[in-house]
Formats: C-alpha cells, sequence, structure tokens
C-alpha cells in the first residue's frame, strides 16, 4: 500500500530557538499530529535529516518505539523532518492515505504490532521487515470508510479547540481581575469602567503600598482553601475492572482538564470530591486538573477547593500559582515533591468574598461547557473506536452506521 517506507536518521538533532519543525513522538498521539510543543533545527540538519525522503501532506509517520504503533497524517502546508525512531510512510497514489492511517490504528493490525513487545535490547521495538509485513484489511469503500471516521474526527478536533477557547476566556478574566488588577488600575486611574457597574462597584478603587488593591490581603492557602493530600493505598486494592472509586496516582493520567480513568481502588484512603482542583505535587510539581467525580488520590496528587466551595475559582486560583508550585520540581532527595506544609504555606491573594462569587457566576457557565463538551469528546471517541474494527472487518456496512452517528450528532 506504501511507495515508501523510510527508517529515519539515527541521530539527535541539534535543537535550536527556531527553524525546521522536528516532528518527536511526543507530538502523536491517538492518530493526530499535535505541535503545541514545537522543536526545532537549523538548516544543515534538516537536509541530513530528509536526504533520502522528505515528509509532505499526505505521508503517514509511524513510530517504531517509545510508544510502538502511534501514527499521524502530515498535514498540507507543514515543512517538517522526522525525529528518532520514526518511520515515513508514503501511499500508493490510487489509495487512500486516510484508509491507511486508519488501518493501522485498528485492533487488528494493533495486535500485530504488539507481537514485538520484548524485542530490542532495552526497548520493544519494529522492525523495518516486519513493518513492511503487516497485513492490512482492504475494503471496496475505503475512502467512504476514511471520510466516515474522518469525520468523527473532525468533531473531536472541534470540541477540544472550543475547549482551549473557553479556558483561555476564563483564564483571561481571572487574570485581568485578580493578576493584573485591570479593573482596580482603571478606577485609579480615572478610565472609564468595562464592566457592568454594580460588577465595577465590587473592585476597590486604589492600589496600596504592597502594590496590590486595597482592602485585599496576602493570606496562605491553608487560611483559603480546604488541601487534601494524596496516600495510596495497598496495591492489593487496585483494580482495572471498574471496582471502587477512580485512582489517580500522578500527573500519568491527567488529561486536557480532566483525569483519564485506568485504575480503580476498593479501599481508598484520601478522596477528592466532583470539581476539587487536583494537583500534581511529584514530579512534576504544579500541573492540575479537576475531578470528574469523586475519586481516590495517591500521594503524587492533592485536592483543592477555596473555603467558599468555588469550584472555578479554585481551579484558576491553582493555575495562577503554577509557578509558586513549580519552584519545588528540583527538592527531594529523587525527585521533586512539594509537602503538605510547603504548599499549606504559600502565599495567595484573597479578594472580597462578593467577587470571589460574582467571579464563579461569570466563569461557572464557561466551566460547565467545558465539561459537556468533554462529554461529547468521550461518546464521539467510544463511537468511532467501536466502529472503527467493524468497518475495518466488514462486519458492518458502511450505511448501517447513519443511526449511530444520528445518535451523537
Amino acid at each position: 500500500m506504501c511507495e515508501l517506507v523510510v527508517d529515519c536518521p539515527h541521530f539527535t538533532p541539534e535543537w535550536t530557538e527556531s527553524g525546521f519543525v522536528v516532528v518527536r513522538n511526543q507530538n502523536i498521539r491517538n492518530g493526530q499530529l499535535n505541535l503545541d510543543d514545537r522543536r526545532y533545527t537549523h538548516e544543515k540538519d534538516f537536509r541530513r535529516r530528509t536526504n533520502r525522503a522528505k515528509p509532505r501532506a499526505g505521508d503517514i509517520i509511524f513510530t517504531r518505539e517509545a510508544p510502538m504503533g502511534e501514527v499521524c497524517l502530515i498535514p498540507e502546508d507543514l515543512e517538517c523532518c522526522l525525529g528518532q525512531r520514526q518511520v515515513l510512510l508514503r501511499p500508493r497514489p490510487e489509495l487512500s492515505g486516510e484508509y491507511l492511517l486508519y488501518a493501522l490504528q485498528s485492533p487488528y493490525v494493533q495486535h500485530q504490532i504488539s507481537w514485538n513487545e520484548g524485542t530490542g535490547s532495552t526497548v520493544s521495538n519494529v522492525r523495518i521487515p516486519v513493518l513492511k509485513a503487516l497485513d492490512i484489511p482492504r475494503r471496496s469503500n475505503e475512502e467512504s470508510i476514511a471520510a466516515l471516521l474522518r469525520a468523527l474526527d473532525d468533531k473531536i478536533d472541534l470540541s477540544r479547540r472550543m475547549n482551549e477557547t473557553l479556558e483561555a476566556m476564563a483564564r483571561a478574566i481571572f487574570k485581568d481581575w485578580f493578576v493584573d488588577f485591570g479593573p482596580t488600575r482603571a478606577k485609579a486611574e480615572g478610565r472609564a469602567p468595562y464592566l457592568a457597574s454594580e460588577l465595577w462597584e465590587l473592585f476597590p478603587d486604589g492600589i496600596d503600598d504592597e502594590g496590590i488593591p486595597t482592602l485585599w490581603r496576602f493570606r496562605t492557602v491553608r487560611e483559603c482553601f480546604h488541601l487534601t493530600m494524596g496516600q495510596s493505598p495497598p496495591g492489593s486494592t487496585y483494580n482495572g475492572d471498574g471496582e471502587g472509586l477512580p485512582f489517580f496516582q500522578g500527573r500519568t493520567d491527567f488529561g486536557f482538564r480532566y483525569p483519564r480513568k485506568r485504575r480503580y481502588c476498593t479501599a481508598p484512603t484520601r478522596i477528592a470530591n466532583c470539581d476539587d482542583t487536583l494537583v500534581s505535587v511529584r514530579a512534576p510539581v504544579g500541573d492540575i486538573n479537576m475531578a470528574w467525580e469523586e475519586c481516590c488520590v495517591g500521594r503524587g496528587v492533592a485536592a483543592l477547593r477555596h473555603k467558599s466551595g468555588a469550584r472555578s475559582f479554585t481551579f484558576y486560583s491553582a493555575w495562577a500559582i503554577q509557578q509558586d508550585l513549580k519552584q519545588y520540581e528540583q527538592t527531594g532527595t529523587v525527585f521533586g515533591a512539594i509537602n503538605k506544609k510547603q504548599f499549606e504555606a504559600l502565599k495567595v491573594l484573597e479578594p472580597t468574598t462578593k467577587l470571589v462569587k460574582k467571579f464563579e457566576s461569570h466563569v461557572r457557565p464557561l466551566d460547565d461547557r467545558i465539561r459537556k463538551n468533554v462529554a461529547e469528546i468521550d461518546t464521539l471517541a467510544q463511537t468511532r473506536d467501536l466502529l472503527l474494527p467493524k468497518l475495518m472487518s466488514g462486519e458492518i456496512r458502511l450505511r448501517d452506521t447513519e443511526k449511530a452517528l444520528e445518535a451523537v450528532a
């Protein structure tokens, strides 16, 4: 199905601050290419890395190891080169590259890839002869199958982008009110109000000698928030069968807003409540998520909630003190960590109770929309993952999927 199968150059790129994009394995997940975290190399290194084949739109990148079998499609207008542990696949012109992309993600093909677990001297990897010999299911309507699956992925991507926009809006409000003191500075300088009058009146009229709005005070996390430090239950109480509460040991489980449920615990020792802010307290320190439901937190996670109960105010307050949290990244004998005493001693700026409530009423609807979108994304992803193997195997016909799609439209 490919006219080219080209192994990557086996040397580490010379990293630069700008220049030519190098695609790394961490940029490829779940069939998608995400270059939010871009790395670059210089022109000479770029030419060395593309002397056998330069990636072009419609090509597929396949990860040979760490992890094995992740794939993505090169989009239009992206000039890039391969990183290490990758293979460039160029589908034949008469075939659907998108179909091949989805076929490589199907359980049937992923099972073949998993046969390579335990190969290699240090890590599992897919050798080029094995990759070339993968058995790919073929269908008569491959372009239509790919178009259907792509439509689901497009819906997922749209919801994800919407969530990023909604969170950016909420962060901008918090930053203006409680970090930059925009309304207070505008009042002190005699500028015109840019918020509703009843809200404008809640902000102080000036900045004090400490550089903060008058009547506001620096207080500690302990004074303003309820903090629950996680504690790991006995390993014998863990399971992957959904018994007990979802269990989160650390940052590994964190997603865009909510953690992924992989393990459960039947004897939880420390519990976070629905909509508590979850904070990573061990390597790395300071990453945040929100609890989708009541859950068990292990020693790498803490749960935080403002004493007023304001859920959104808690989340964006934790976002605002991330740099203070991350200073503990270099502490500890082996890896970074922050303990309860250190966490509770962190300084936070506490506005008036009325203003906290106003912020909650403004931002909570944005966070509720994010939660709704996350639920829709999960439904769409489950639908796609259900359809993928059935379409590839011919178990169901393309037209039989219409009702399923109507249910998630």
